[in-house]
Order: C-alpha cells, then sequence, then structure tokens
C-alpha cells in the first residue's frame, strides 16, 4: 500500500522516474546511483538466472549496475506512461538497445519505484519479458511448437 504523499512530492517523484531513465541513457551511473536511498531494495522477480532477485542497499545497487553500460554502444528507455499514487510510482517504458558487438536488444518494461519523503528511491522493483532477455543475453534458446 502507498504511503500518502503530497500532490506535489508525487510530481517530483515521477520527474525521479524520468530522470532515471535519461540518467541510464546517458550512462552516467555515479549520477543515476544518487537518486537512490542509502538502504534502498532493487528487485527483478523476472530476473532468473541472469542476475539476483534481489539487491540490498544502495552499494549493492552501485555494484550490479556500474559496468553495465559497458555492454551496451547505446541504449534508450522512452517512458510510455506513469501512473502516481502517494509514494509509489509507476513507470511503463520500452527499452531499445545496442549490444558493443551490434546485436539489438529490446524489451518492455514495468517497473514500480517507491519514494522516500525527501524523493530517494527505497524500493524499486522491475518487469520485464524473460523470455526475450534470456534469448538475447545468451542465456536460453527458445523453441516455439
Amino acid at each position: 500500500m502507498a504511503r500518502s504523499q503530497p500532490p506535489e512530492a508525487q510530481r517530483r517523484n515521477a520527474e525521479t522516474v524520468r530522470d532515471f531513465l535519461r540518467l541510464l541513457e546517458e550512462k552516467d551511473i555515479d549520477a543515476w546511483i544518487e537518486l537512490w536511498a542509502e538502504g534502498a531494495d532493487h528487485f527483478y522477480p523476472f530476473g532468473t538466472r541472469m542476475f539476483p532477485a534481489h539487491f540490498i542497499g544502495k552499494t549493492a545497487v552501485y555494484d550490479r549496475w556500474k559496468a553495465t553500460p559497458d555492454l551496451f554502444e547505446s541504449w534508450t528507455f522512452p517512458l510510455v506512461e506513469t501512473w502516481a499514487d502517494g509514494d509509489t510510482v509507476l513507470a511503463r517504458f520500452d527499452g531499445d538497445c545496442l549490444f558493443a558487438n551490434g546485436r539489438r536488444y529490446r524489451n518492455h518494461y514495468l517497473s514500480i519505484f517507491k519514494f522516500t519523503d525527501a524523493g530517494l528511491i527505497y524500493e524499486y522493483h522491475e518487469y520485464f519479458d524473460p523470455i526475450i532477455a534470456a534469448e538475447e543475453f545468451g542465456l536460453a534458446r527458445i523453441t516455439y511448437l
């Protein structure tokens, strides 16, 4: 359940989601991590074996993400829409990523962001199509019947 926050905080939180995606696109993980609270939780409910399902703390989140931009020549995350309620923002966005080796990876995302009263991310859930991710990252080969 979302904790109550005034409308101006909800607008600020939605803007932070835009900054979150923009800083990823700019590959500025040092600035991006400053959007996170110290004890933040980062969840990948559909991450399967690609990476751990849960990272605890800002340092663990940074360690997970710091080298990720180097895997890609470019990546964009166009924001489709957001919904805000209390301290929670849901964001639907796409990913269009070009691996450094020239392969393309595209996926769709729905993420849940929860914010402190100061506007920092204290909880993040990233949902994506794990079949697409596993195929494109070379972790699985899917044969459709």
